[in-house]
């Protein structure tokens, strides 16, 4: 039998929607956005459709497009108020919310040459919200986490309390309006959440709890359809989501390594170098990411290979390293990689941001909507100011890689600003062949970062079950160490497809959440 293509998530559920999909006909795009949609049901403290995404899409005949599904902030909201009120973007409640993109971002995927109808993609989805699915480890694990915030709204306890107890693994949980909501979608087509009674309901319900969002903020939302970022070295092909996606710090840390001569196969050996050009990026995306429609993010400037190799040699040379902490973050992502034997692949990465986003469940529509906004900075003349209109500053990164300008792989992965360090890792195991892919997302990780990745200060966090060598090679001036659980929730949740060496496809999801990987 002819291979029909593969697909990785980090839920069962939603790997298994999206070969159904492959077997019936369905390609690649089709099989992602069913998976996505199941993945808003049954994983929903990290993503719903009240939230955003950004997806990079190839298609048969060779051309890539990157989808940024983000929101923008509503023309209403009183941004001196909120300045007044104190130094950051509350963590949730009404003014952490952004306008949705994620349902527009799947009608825009689709369109790029899907071949089932909204109905067909949304099915599994609108039947597990209708007739209930079983709490997994990971949103039993958000549930005890965001436990306060379930209790405080009335439409999250509904769904994830039972008798006054909150749900556990293993308990059942059904969500009846968001399945009414999906039907709309699936009949009326994904429009139908901007527009009608969808629309209204929900900003009706969110309007009665004080949000600045109206019905016309929703009727103009679109998504962004542009190239994607690219990043050409040797005989490979790098792309990911332009600004306001942090994809530039991926390629710049690429970039970063190559301009001394670094290449994927050496990136294993030297996490110190790797470590450092992940600094040098980090350190750029705060000084420059936020909507290129409101700020200038100097891409060629960043990706120049001269400058980088000047500042690399400074940085492994510095005696103290100063790190930006950021907001706190907790749950964050969802991937999903999709590839296909007509040539088709998707990378497509959705969120509520922190876990259950902004701590509201409408009632009504059954929308958990996220706290994007706290991708936003109240400081003036910030990269990310916070503006009515502009879209925040984004984590999402989304990967595609081409080998000889033919598409290799589909990666992905949850890990807030860590995506970067994560998908710098895991590249060189998923670029080579002779590696087992699941073997390659389950091997030890590292990553720097504090409070924006879910530790209590600055470090560089290593999983206990890392070669001992990383301790020394990975010890920073300024950096402490703190050796962490082997596979780390907080490590990130990968996935990944590529093309195997002799035909058909391989796919891997990352033991780190409830995932895995299929083909067909």
């Amino acid at each position: 039998m002819n291979a029909k293509g593969g697909i990785a998530t980090p839920h069962a559920a939603a790997t298994e929607a999206g070969i159904r999909i492959l077997e019936a006909g369905g390609n690649a795009i089709d099989a992602a956005i069913s998976a996505a949609a199941v993945l808003t049901v049954i994983y929903p403290h990290q993503c719903a459709i009240g939230g955003d995404l950004f997806a990079l899409v190839h298609d048969r005949r060779g051309k890539t497009t990157s989808v940024n599904g983000s929101g923008v902030l509503p023309a209403g909201v009183d941004v001196e108020s909120l300045r007044a009120a104190g130094d950051e973007v509350p963590s949730n409640g009404v003014h952490s919310i952004t306008i949705p993109g994620m349902v527009a971002g799947w009608k825009d995927i689709a369109g790029l040459g899907a071949v089932l109808s909204p109905a067909e993609q949304l099915e599994t989805a609108i039947t597990l919200a209708e007739n209930g699915a079983e709490i997994s480890p990971s949103l039993a694990r958000g549930i005890q986490s965001q436990s306060a915030q379930i209790e405080t709204d009335a439409g999250l306890g509904a769904v994830f309390m039972d008798g006054g107890a909150h749900k556990k693994a293993g308990d059942r949980f059904r969500q009846p309006a968001l399945a009414s909501t999906l039907q709309s979608l699936a009949s009326d087509g994904f429009d139908a959440f901007y527009n009608g009674p969808v629309a209204e309901n929900l900003v009706n319900g969110l309007q009665s709890l004080g949000a600045a969002v109206t019905v016309e903020d929703f009727r103009v939302h679109a998504s962004k359809m542009t190239a994607p970022l690219q990043l050409d070295l040797a005989d490979l092909t790098f792309l990911t989501s332009p600004p306001n996606s942090q994809g530039i710090v991926l390629l710049e840390t690429i970039a970063a390594l190559d301009s001394i001569g670094i290449g994927q196969a050496e990136i294993i050996e030297r996490p110190d170098f790797l470590l450092a050009a992940s600094i040098i990026a980090a350190g750029d995306r705060d000084l420059y990411l936020g909507d290129p429609d409101y700020t200038d993010v100097p891409l060629d400037k960043l990706l120049d290979k001269s400058t980088l190799k000047a500042r690399f040699i400074e940085a492994l040379n510095a005696s103290e390293i100063t790190l930006r902490d950021a907001a706190p973050a907790h749950g964050d992502t969802v991937s999903i990689c999709a590839m296909d034997a007509q040539g088709n692949a998707v990378s497509l990465i959705q969120s509520v941001y922190q876990t259950f986003g902004a701590g509201i469940l409408e009632p009504e529509t059954g929308v958990i909507m996220h706290n994007r906004a706290r991708g936003f900075s109240l400081e003036k003349g910030a990269p990310n100011e916070m503006k009515p209109g502009a879209r925040p500053a984004h984590t999402l990164t989304p990967l595609l890689v081409l080998r000889e300008g033919t598409i290799a792989a589909s990666i992905g992965t949850m890990g807030g600003r860590a995506q970067p360090q994560i998908l710098a890792q895991i590249l060189p195991g998923v670029l080579n062949a002779d590696r087992n892919l699941c073997d390659v997302l389950a091997a030890p990780r590292w990553v720097f970062g504090g409070a924006d990745i879910g530790f209590d200060r600055v470090m560089t966090a290593i999983e206990r079950d890392a070669p001992d060598a990383w301790d020394a090679q990975l010890e920073r001036a300024g950096l402490p160490i703190e050796i962490v659980s082997a596979r780390d929730d907080r490590m990130g949740h990968s996935n990944a497809v590529r093309r195997r060496r002799g035909g058909g496809f391989e796919s891997a999801s990352d033991v780190r959440s409830d995932g895995v990987g299929l083909t067909c």
